[in-house]
């Protein structure tokens, strides 16, 4: 990372202005420096529709939308400064020359090596020795010969595969393809181990042929590093140990055969003798790899994992997430069979010590912090069963999993264009808010006077170079759409994140009013109870309710529940609401007063999307849920939820 890097990143991380020597101590430079940076910082931000904004005595901040400053961000993982070497891309340096020279390096000789003061060796070497602490790694002082690392060779490879390459990730994906790039990091790396890289993916390309299925980018790097540095070694006299009882664990896996012709094929091709412990260090990287299935059409199937228990977490995993994010994801078997995919290689790395580093973790935990915390929180689910620890890198990959879903479960804004002017007036407006908002759907173009031809039922917005009556949300706006008008549409658009009316109904006879109920076992039998009496749903639906509360918790804030069962236990699609006369305990922390109770049909359920995003926007509003709870009018109540949960009566 380049020095105008940090800075944007740094002051892109801070919600205020924040002051030149406040950055100057946080990327150790002085403030002169980065007052000059902050010149030539500024017209690459005008280049992303960004401005700086630099108030004396304040601070500096960067103003403008958060998709060009995501956009800024990537721009600068695609552009470095090869006339200036940061002390962390320095260390990452030495680290990778200690490793690959094989004996130990002089301070005097590394000073030369990267034009800066012993004393700055001698800081970097400390710096290093805290990004390898964690790994059982020293850089030890050899008197009268010079530095080297002490540990455990497999301890040495994770080290530097996970702290070396992915800092130039540009660089990793693209380096077979691009000869431009000899300056890179990846080069010198390439250099120092004296490999041909391109003969090592020839290799990995072959084993995933036989595999069956292709590895992600980042994966086929991963291995490609790993294997380089095993050929290396090898030709170096060192060797990898594992346990007796991990090699009879993975004698076992259908990857064996595998692994052993891939190092067959090493061996052939780099005049090496890999030991049968580096065949199984491939094989675990065989394992671990996160995998692309090529043909498969994961909207139409539901896949198994080969491990039930698995399947069953992440079911819980996705319901717990629902709740937090006020998404209805259960039903999405997209999403389903892609944490499959991707959860069964990463518990098999993590079991066995292998982290996959990700080099967009800070641009995802940037762009999804909300998504972020809520996945953070929840997979303690496969720690506590299967024993292991999910890095943040690792969290940051299931983060995109779910913002994936997420963009699958936001409907478009139905947008109708009303227009005073002439047709090339009216593109023009539509062709700027097509450009601008990916999330509009134009449904016409049309002359005021032709509104009332319109069911509004079928429209969200309604923007208009006139007043118009209408009860749809309207935006006036100029003709020739000003930086204004566009600044207030992307208000509401992603501010308010307008949802269609949801096709969920609720009927009175399934509201339920001052119940005197003791315990959350009665409120559960009170509610199967009348909906079976309607043949509404089966007789293993109370069973159903319950199965879902042994997953997790299903209340959303102090006063509110929302128990639900399976799709298969449901005839027909209700939301059953029941308040009660007293709070009622219904877990170890909570008590209720309100139970929203959603029977949904498999087919239905994505009519509840816009049910739960409206609850969750309201969730915290206590004054607003007392209210409800005080009301004893079954029509005054049916109307109040009609307005807040945007559902039909």
């Amino acid at each position: 990372m380049n020095r105008k890097e940090e800075i944007v990143k740094f002051i892109l991380n801070e919600k205020t202005l924040v002051s030149v020597d406040v950055i100057a101590k946080a990327i150790n430079a002085s403030p002169k420096t980065v007052r000059n940076e902050l010149d030539l910082i500024a017209p690459i931000l005008q280049e992303h529709n960004l401005t700086m904004i630099r108030k004396p005595g304040q601070g500096v901040a960067i103003d403008g939308d958060p998709t060009d400053k995501q956009r800024l961000l990537s721009y600068f993982k695609t552009k470095h400064d090869t006339s200036y070497l940061s002390p962390a891309d320095r260390q990452r340096s030495i680290l990778s020359k200690l490793y690959a020279e094989n004996r130990p390096l002089m301070i005097k000789e590394l000073s030369l090596d990267y034009y800066v003061s012993r004393s700055t060796i001698t800081k970097d070497i400390s710096e290093i020795n805290e990004m390898i602490k964690d790994f059982n790694l020293v850089v030890d002082y050899q008197k009268g010969e010079g530095i080297v690392i002490v540990g455990e060779e497999a301890d040495k490879r994770k080290a530097l595969a996970k702290l070396v390459p992915f800092e130039e990730n540009k660089n990793l994906v693209y380096y077979i393809h691009d000869d431009q790039g000899s300056h890179s990091f990846m080069n010198r790396f390439q250099n120092a181990l004296q490999l041909d890289f391109k003969k090592v993916e020839e290799i990995v390309a072959e084993a995933e042929n036989k595999l069956g299925y292709s590895f992600s980018t980042e994966a086929r790097i991963n291995l490609i590093i790993h294997i380089a540095i095993a050929i290396r070694r090898t030709q170096q006299g060192y060797n990898i140990r594992l346990t007796q009882e991990l090699i009879h664990a993975l004698d076992d896996q259908k990857e064996y055969s595998i692994a052993f012709e891939t190092s067959r094929r090493i061996n052939e091709e780099f005049h090496v003798e890999l030991s049968e412990t580096e065949t199984y260090y491939i094989l675990l990287h065989f394992m671990g790899a996160k995998r692309v299935k090529e043909g498969l059409n994961v909207l139409n199937f539901k896949l198994s994992s080969d491990t039930p228990v698995l399947e069953d977490l992440i079911l819980k995993f996705i319901q717990n997430l629902q709740i937090e994010l006020g998404l209805f994801l259960e039903s999405d078997t997209q999403l389903f069979n892609s944490l499959i995919l991707h959860l069964k290689p990463t518990i098999n790395r993590l079991i066995y010590g292998l982290s996959l580093d990700n080099p967009m973790f800070e641009e995802i935990k940037f762009s999804y912090p909300s998504i972020y915390g809520a996945v953070a929180n929840n997979v303690y689910l496969f720690r506590n069963m299967f024993h292991i620890e999910m890095p943040p890198n690792e969290i940051a990959y299931l983060v995109l999993h779910i913002a994936a879903a997420r963009e699958r479960n936001i409907k478009p804004i139905r947008v109708l264009v009303m227009c005073a002017s002439g047709i090339g007036t009216s593109q023009l407006i539509v062709a700027k808010l097509k450009r601008a908002f990916n999330n509009l759907e134009i449904v016409d173009v049309i002359s005021t006077m032709d509104v009332s031809d319109y069911d509004e039922s079928m429209i969200d917005l309604i923007i208009s170079t006139v007043a118009v009556q209408s009860k749809v949300k309207t935006i006036v706006i100029n003709s020739l759409l000003s930086q204004y008008d566009m600044n207030a549409i992307r208000e509401v658009v992603d501010g308010k994140k307008i949802q269609p009316t949801s096709k969920v109904r609720l009927y009175k006879e399934d509201i339920h009013l001052m119940v005197d109920l003791k315990t959350k076992e009665d409120i559960l039998s009170f509610m199967a109870r009348h909906l079976s009496a309607k043949n509404h749903v089966t007789e293993d639906y109370l069973d159903s309710l319950w199965e879902r509360e042994a997953m997790g918790p299903t209340v959303i804030s102090s006063l509110i529940a929302i128990p639900h069962g399976t799709f298969e236990t449901v005839l027909r699609s209700t939301v059953q609401v029941v308040t009660l006369a007293h709070p009622v305990l219904w877990d170890d922390e909570h008590e209720v007063r309100l139970i929203l109770n959603v029977a949904s049909t498999k087919e239905e359920a994505s009519d509840y999307i816009p049910f739960f995003t409206h609850l969750a926007d309201h969730s915290e509003d206590l004054d607003l849920w007392n209210r409800i709870c005080a009301m004893r009018n079954k029509e005054d109540l049916a109307q109040a939820l009609s307005e807040i949960l945007m559902i039909r009566v």
